[in-house]
């Protein structure tokens, strides 16, 4: 009968309820990307680079005519570093400047150190170079002079290489959903990664992201309560989310927002980080409906 189907269906769902539960309470504490081998290390070994050990932090050095959004991501790196180990590294953006250990990030083509490194055969990009969203990460043994040994993110653009900085970051165990849901960071004392090079994308499919569908009321009421509503102060963190979790793309809500006209720092810091934004629903001309009701317009003259 209807009724017996209707208790079969609600025992299934409750059954599969409880192994999801169940699940979560034996996972691991510290879990990665489906498919990815860890590459970084908490002990040391041969070969290894050593970003933290002994209370000595590599250098992190971005160039400062890199892309914004690349140099912020390394900035985001840093705070990694330091939620994971407590040390805080030091931030440069000279080639020269002293350290016989430094993290090296940079775009191909936007940066003058990385495009050194490609040009003196320090390191091989021809992997990346030129492809959609691809980095390279490599440990390399005396790339400039005074340095003794780097750990090398190049991008072949501006997502590439930060993508690149977070896939150390969530190696190093700052989940991507660390702000989002609270995942706690699991500290260490030291932090290395180990010996190689690993190609990054390019990805699979072109633009992955996030749709902020149904937004209204739980969204947009948690919006306004912290950030007064919609604004760049809560989209930056769905940008970052989105980064992190190595998408590209968003539709923004639209429920009673405009993405673009809400605040004008929304679409700026959208291209500022790398993100991709367009329209979903009744919205496919790129303007937000929100635009034209404000407008005085009647519904239907669109």
């Amino acid at each position: 009968t209807s009724n017996e189907l209707m208790t079969t269906r609600t025992l299934a769902r409750r059954k599969a309820t409880i192994l999801v539960f169940a699940s979560l309470l034996v996972a691991p504490r510290f879990a990665l990307a489906i498919g990815q081998a860890r590459w970084v290390a908490f002990s040391p070994a041969e070969g290894i680079f050593p970003i933290v050990q002994n209370g000595d932090t590599a250098s992190i050095c971005v160039d400062a005519q890199d892309w914004p959004g690349v140099i912020r991501a390394a900035n985001d790196l840093q705070a990694d570093v330091a939620r994971v180990t407590t040390q805080r590294p030091a931030m440069v953006h000279d080639s020269k400047s002293p350290g016989k250990n430094k993290v090296i990030i940079g775009t191909i083509g936007r940066s003058a150190i990385i495009d050194e490194l490609i040009r003196d055969k320090k390191i091989d990009a021809a992997e990346i170079t030129g492809k959609w969203e691809a980095s390279l990460v490599q440990v390399v043994a005396r790339p400039l002079p005074g340095v003794e040994s780097a750990l090398v993110i190049a991008g072949s653009d501006k997502r590439g290489t930060i993508y690149g900085i977070y896939d150390l970051s969530e190696q190093m165990g700052v989940s991507p959903w660390y702000w989002w849901a609270d995942v706690p960071v699991k500290k260490q004392a030291a932090l290395f990664v180990k010996a190689g090079t690993r190609i990054l994308g390019p990805p699979a499919v072109k633009y992955r992201g996030i749709f902020l569908n149904d937004e209204a009321p739980a969204l947009s009421g948690w919006a306004r309560e912290k950030f007064g509503g919609m604004n760049h102060k809560c989209y930056t963190n769905i940008f970052e989310l989105i980064l992190r979790l190595k998408g590209n793309y968003l539709w923004p809500a639209m429920w009673d927002n405009s993405f673009a006209t809400d605040d004008p720092l929304n679409a700026k810091l959208a291209d500022e980080y790398g993100i991709v934004v367009s329209t979903s629903h009744h919205e496919p001309m790129m303007r937000a409906w929100k635009e034209w009701e404000r407008a005085g317009n009647r519904k239907g003259s669109w």
